[in-house]
């Protein structure tokens, strides 16, 4: 009995000193995100400003008449490829029982704006498969996010986080509806299935059905009477 308590007190110690580490690590990530945004914004100040002092020195040429000599300053053409708006995607496998889309969202957030979160799910059952995915506005904030959460634990189980670069990405990630319960496939089945029942038009099986209950409950009235018990049994409008 004491080698399994201390076995049980050797366990629980590990698990806090996971927790505290992976608290310690998100910590850091969001800070490392947090910085990553500012600078971005201030790149952003600084080409504002660039922009400005072009747009002025375009107004002092045209009011000098010097413009009319000189060529019209054309803004330089961007790249295709500098166009296409890149986002970072992150794959969450070992995803816990409870957090699911809503939760996922909410959680990844702390790191940077999140577009997208997906999770696989059957198609019979709806149930989650284990594994989904998160897409971020900038693909720098997906690579901490994917660096801080893999192995981080949760809700007794190890999560893992794979960063997947935009060369290696598809639009398969994030197609088909959302999941919810009026979207549940088979939930829809079964109210199909109820309507069919339901229906006023009897099928051939349930006329056929009908029959064979009248009869079962025929011999199981002839045997109550001959046993001396009177026992009225009534199958809608029928009486046996």
């Amino acid at each position: 009995m004491k080698t399994e308590s201390k076995s049980k007190v050797k366990k629980n110690l590990k698990l806090k000193r996971l927790t505290k580490s992976g608290e310690s690590s998100l910590k850091k990530a969001v800070q490392n995100v947090t910085e990553i945004l500012k600078k971005k914004e201030e790149d952003k100040k600084v080409q504002v400003k660039k922009e400005e002092k072009l747009k002025k020195k375009e107004q002092n040429l045209i009011k000098i008449g010097s413009l009319k000599k000189t060529k019209a300053i054309k803004p330089k053409a961007v790249p295709a490829t500098e166009t296409k708006t890149e986002r970072g995607v992150v794959y969450v496998g070992h995803i816990p029982h409870g957090f699911y889309e809503e939760q996922m969202k909410k959680y990844f957030s702390q790191f940077g704006k999140v577009t997208k979160v997906r999770i696989s799910r059957s198609k019979n059952t709806g149930q989650s498969k284990g594994y989904g995915f998160v897409e971020f506005l900038h693909p720098e904030v997906a690579k901490i996010a994917a660096e801080s959460m893999h192995n981080y634990l949760m809700f007794g189980r190890l999560v893992k986080t794979e960063y997947i670069p935009p060369e290696k990405q598809h639009g398969g990630y994030f197609k088909g509806g959302r999941w919810s319960m009026k979207n549940y496939p088979k939930l829809q089945k079964r109210q199909k299935s109820i309507k069919a029942n339901n229906n006023p038009v009897p099928n051939k099986s349930h006329k056929v059905f009908v029959k064979k209950s009248i009869k079962n409950l025929s011999k199981l009235s002839n045997k109550l009477k001959a046993a001396g018990i009177d026992f009225n049994i009534k199958l809608g409008d029928v009486q046996i």
